[in-house]
C-alpha cells in the first residue's frame, strides 16, 4: 500500500483478475484510474465492420494502431443493413421503375400488411378515437387497464406508441422487437403461455415504455439510415475491409452474419454502432438477408442469381465484398463463416452456378493451402430440387486441409409445402461432400436438410477416422415420418453391430425445436444422445408419433443471445 492509501497489486494479478471481464468492462476499468490504463490491456482479437461510419472509424483506428493491430485474429461483418420500410413489389424484377422514397410513411393498407408479415405481428391501424383512452388525469398510462390481451394492442395502448411523428411501419417494427424480446424473456422463465391475467404480462408493457419516445427513436433511426446510405455510396466499408486485410498480420477468420443485432436490448455482438445507441433505443430488428414470410413477396430471392440485377444482389452486400476481397487480396484467412445463427435465411444458393463471380471467389478461397474451417448458410431458390449440390461438391473437394465444416439451408416447411414427404427427393449427401478428400476433418455439422435416414447413416459411417464430433439439427427425414427417435435407434443398432464407427467413438449432438418456437432458439441434446448410442441410456426422444424429446433432456440455447 502506498502513502496515499492506494493498493498496488502485481501486474500478473491484475491480468488474472481482468481475464474474467468482458472487453467492455475492461474499457470502463481503464478509465477509472491511471494505474489501470497502464496495467490492464485491452483484448482486441475481434473487430467489427458494417455499413456504418462509427464501425468503420473504430475498425480503421485499430488497423492503424501499431500495437492493437497485431492482436486481431477475426473480423465480424454485420451484414444486417437497417430496413428502410415495407417491402413492396417495387423491389421485385420488372417493377424497378416504381421506386419511391424509402422514408415515406407507407401507411397504405397493402404495404403495412406486407411489412407486418415480416415481423409476424398483427399491428392495427392508427385510430385517433382512442388517443387518450389509457391515460389518467395526469397523462400517465393506466397500468391496471390490460385491454383485450392481444400483445400488439397492449403496446399500442402505451403512450410511447401513440406518436404521430413516425411512420406506422416503424412502430410496427418496434412493437415486433419488443414482442420478440418479451417472449425470449418469458421462455427463460419457463412460461408456457401468457395472458392478460398473468402479472408477467406487464413485462411487455414495461419493455415498450423503456427509453426515448418513438418520435426520438425515429429521428435517430433516420440519421443511421442516412449514414448507411453515405457509406454505401462511397464504398467506405469495402475500402476499410481491404485496408484491414493488409494491416492485420495475424487475421485468420472472417465471419459474415445477418444476426449481429440479436434481439432488443440484447445484441449478439457489441459493435461500436450498437454500443452508441442511447439506453432503451427501440428500432426494427435488422436481419439483413431475406426471411420466410407468408405475406411478404420474396420472389426476388428465389430467382436464379444470374437473373438478378446489382441492386437485388446487394441484399447480400457484406458477403459479396468479403468473398471478392478474400479471393483477390493477399491474406492469411483460413476460416470463413457465413453464420445465419439458426435463422431461416442464408445466401441465395444459386451463386453456386459455376459461371457466377461469387462462386469463383468462393472456389478460390477454398483452394488456399491450409484452409481449415467453413460455415455455409444457403437460402433455397424456389424448391428443394433447385439446390446445385454438384457444383458445391466441386469446390469443396478443393479444400483438402478442411478440419471443420457446417452446412445449413433454410429447408422447407414440410407440413405446408409438402403434404407427402415420400414425393420429396432427399439430398444425396455423398454427392455433396467429398469426405474422401478431407483426411483432417474433425467436426461435421448439418442443419435443415431434407435427407433419408438410411443415407445419413451410410454417410456417417464413411466419415474420416479423424472426426471427433457430429452435430445434426432440424433435419427432415423423408423415410421415417420425420422422427429422431427412429433415426437414433437405427444409429445405435449400427454401432452395436460394428457397422458404424468401429474405429472410435464420436460425440453426437442433436438440435430440435422448442415447444415455444422462436427464431434462433433450439434444444440441444448431446450427453443423453451419447449415453443412448454408446451406453444404456434411454432414447432421448419419445416414441412415435410424438416428435418431442423427453422432459428434462438436453438444454435450451438461443443463438441470438450471447449469454446462452
Amino acid at each position: 500500500m502506498t502513502s496515499t492509501g492506494q493498493i498496488i497489486l502485481p501486474l500478473e494479478l491484475w491480468q488474472q483478475i481482468t481475464s474474467y471481464l468482458t472487453n467492455r468492462d475492461i474499457k470502463s476499468m481503464r478509465l477509472a484510474a491511471k494505474q489501470f490504463s497502464s496495467a490492464v490491456e485491452l483484448r482486441l482479437q475481434r473487430v467489427f465492420l458494417s455499413a456504418n461510419p462509427l464501425n468503420i472509424a473504430v475498425f480503421r483506428a485499430v488497423a492503424d494502431h501499431e500495437k492493437f493491430r497485431h492482436q486481431v485474429t477475426e473480423i465480424v461483418w454485420d451484414d444486417a443493413r437497417l430496413p428502410r420500410g415495407p417491402l413492396t413489389r417495387r423491389e421485385l424484377p420488372g417493377w424497378e421503375g416504381e421506386m419511391v422514397s424509402d422514408e415515406e410513411s407507407s401507411d397504405n393498407e397493402t404495404e403495412i400488411s406486407r411489412f407486418q408479415g415480416s415481423y409476424e405481428l398483427d399491428w392495427p391501424r392508427e385510430d385517433s378515437d382512442d388517443e387518450d383512452e389509457d391515460e389518467d388525469e395526469d397523462g400517465d398510462e393506466d397500468e391496471d387497464d390490460e385491454g383485450d390481451g392481444d400483445p400488439s394492442n397492449q403496446l399500442r395502448r402505451s403512450t410511447k406508441f401513440k406518436s404521430k411523428d413516425c411512420p406506422v411501419w416503424f412502430k410496427a417494427g418496434c412493437a415486433a422487437s419488443v414482442e420478440d424480446a418479451f417472449w425470449r424473456h418469458a421462455g427463460d422463465d419457463g412460461i408456457d403461455g401468457i395472458d392478460d391475467e398473468d402479472p408477467d404480462y406487464k413485462t411487455m408493457r414495461k419493455l415498450g415504455s423503456i427509453g426515448p419516445p418513438l418520435s426520438e427513436c425515429w429521428e435517430i433511426y433516420r440519421t443511421l439510415i442516412r449514414q448507411q446510405d453515405d457509406v454505401l455510396a462511397r464504398k467506405s466499408d469495402q475500402e476499410a475491409f481491404i485496408h484491414g486485410l493488409k494491416r492485420f498480420p495475424t487475421l485468420t477468420k472472417v465471419t459474415v452474419t445477418p444476426a449481429a443485432h440479436g434481439f432488443l436490448f440484447n445484441p449478439l455482438y457489441q459493435t461500436p454502432m450498437i454500443r452508441s445507441f442511447p439506453e432503451g433505443f427501440n428500432y426494427p430488428m435488422p436481419r439483413g438477408w431475406p426471411l420466410p414470410s407468408h405475406d411478404q413477396p420474396e420472389e426476388v430471392y428465389s430467382l436464379p442469381w444470374k437473373r438478378l440485377n446489382e441492386v437485388q444482389k446487394e441484399k447480400f452486400h457484406g458477403f459479396r465484398i468479403v468473398a471478392r476481397a478474400l479471393a483477390k487480396q493477399k491474406n492469411n484467412v483460413v476460416e470463413f463463416s457465413v453464420d445465419s445463427r439458426l435463422l431461416r435465411t442464408g445466401i441465395n444458393c444459386t451463386i453456386l452456378d459455376n459461371t457466377c463471380e461469387e462462386y469463383n471467389h468462393l472456389a478460390t478461397l477454398l483452394k488456399k493451402r491450409g484452409f481449415r474451417h467453413l460455415d455455409l448458410s444457403f437460402t433455397l431458390a424456389g424448391t428443394w430440387q433447385s439446390f446445385p449440390y454438384e457444383t458445391l461438391y466441386d469446390i469443396l473437394r478443393e479444400a483438402g486441409d478442411l478440419e471443420r465444416l457446417s452446412l445449413a439451408t433454410t429447408g422447407i416447411d414440410a407440413e405446408n409445402e409438402h403434404k407427402n414427404l415420400h414425393n420429396v427427393t432427399p439430398m444425396p449427401l455423398k454427392d455433396i461432400f467429398p469426405i474422401e478428400n478431407w483426411p483432417k476433418l474433425q467436426h461435421f455439422e448439418l442443419s435443415r436438410l431434407i435427407v433419408s435416414e438410411s443415407d445419413v447413416i451410410s454417410f456417417l459411417s464413411e466419415l474420416p477416422a479423424t472426426v471427433r464430433s457430429v452435430k445434426l439439427s432440424f433435419l427432415t427425414f423423408v423415410d421415417n415420418r420425420n422422427h429422431w427417435h427412429s433415426f437414433l435407434a437405427k444409429m445405435r443398432e449400427e454401432i452395436r453391430e460394428s457397422r458404424l464407427w468401429s474405429d472410435r467413438r464420436r460425440n453426437v449432438t442433436v438440435g430440435c425445436n422448442q415447444e415455444i418456437s422462436l427464431p434462433g432458439r433450439a434444444r440441444w441434446i448431446g450427453k443423453e444422445v451419447d449415453e443412448f448410442l454408446y451406453g444404456d441410456g434411454h432414447n432421448p426422444f419419445l416414441d412415435p408419433p410424438i416428435k418431442m424429446p423427453r422432459v428434462g433432456y438436453g438444454s435450451e440455447k438461443d443463438q441470438l443471445d450471447p449469454s446462452s
